[in-house]
C-alpha cells in the first residue's frame, strides 16, 4: 500500500505555519539515507526545527525532506527520506500526526515517479529546478513561434498583443452615431 506520510507530512507543515507555529520533525536517525548530525541523536531519533527561520534551500517532496541548519554553530545539510519520519509536531500547541511502521508501505522515490518522467540528478542538493514545459497560453511551444511573422487581424493589424506595446491598451471608443459615416438602424421587414 502506498505511503500516507509523503501526503501528510506537508500538509501538516503547511497547517503549522499557516498558524504562525514552529514545525517539527522526529526523525528516526538509525533508517536509511538518513544524514543528520549524529552527535544530536538521542536513542534512535532526532527532533528537527523546520521553520523558514531556522534552515536554509529547504525542500520537500514525496521522496524525503532536505535543507541546510546550524547545529551547534556548524552549518550542516540534512536529508530525511519520507519512510524516516516518525511524527510532525506544531511545538507550540503539541498537536500533529505520528507516523508508526507499516510493514506494507511503499513509497515513491520523488516526486516525478508519478509522471513518469526522470527524477532530477542528485547533485541538486534538493533545490527546485526549473525545466521547460511544451505549450503557452494559447498551446504554442516556443519552437512554433520562434522566427515566424506576426499573426495578423481581419483589419490587417498585428494581432500579437506584445508586439507593439502592452496588452493594457484601452479599447478604442466607438464613433458616435448620427451623421454621416456614423452607425445608423434600419427597420428591415
Amino acid at each position: 500500500m502506498l505511503s500516507k506520510r509523503p501526503y501528510l507530512v506537508p500538509a501538516f507543515y503547511d497547517w503549522i505555519l499557516d498558524q504562525g507555529h514552529t514545525p517539527h520533525l522526529v526523525v528516526d536517525a538509525d533508517a536509511e539515507e538518513v544524514m543528520v548530525p549524529t552527535q544530536f541523536v538521542e536513542d534512535g531519533h532526532i527532533q528537527l526545527n523546520i521553520s523558514p527561520s531556522a534552515v536554509r534551500d529547504f525542500h520537500m517532496d514525496r521522496a524525503g525532506i532536505s535543507f541546510e541548519a546550524r547545529f551547534g554553530g556548524q552549518p550542516e545539510r540534512v536529508f530525511v527520506p519520507m519512510h524516516a519520519v516518525r511524527a510532525i509536531v506544531d511545538r507550540d500547541s503539541g498537536q500533529g500526526a505520528t507516523f508508526p511502521d507499516e510493514p506494507e508501505e511503499t513509497f515513491p522515490q520523488s516526486d516525478d515517479d508519478r509522471e513518469g518522467t526522470p527524477a532530477p540528478k542528485s547533485g541538486s542538493k534538493g533545490r527546485p529546478q526549473l525545466r521547460a514545459v511544451p505549450g503557452g497560453e494559447d498551446g504554442a511551444t516556443d519552437k512554433d513561434t520562434a522566427g515566424s511573422s506576426p499573426r495578423r487581424s481581419d483589419d490587417g493589424t498585428d494581432a500579437d498583443p506584445g508586439a507593439d506595446g502592452p496588452d493594457d491598451d484601452p479599447p478604442p471608443s466607438p464613433p458616435s452615431g448620427g451623421g454621416k459615416g456614423g452607425p445608423s438602424l434600419r427597420v428591415v421587414k
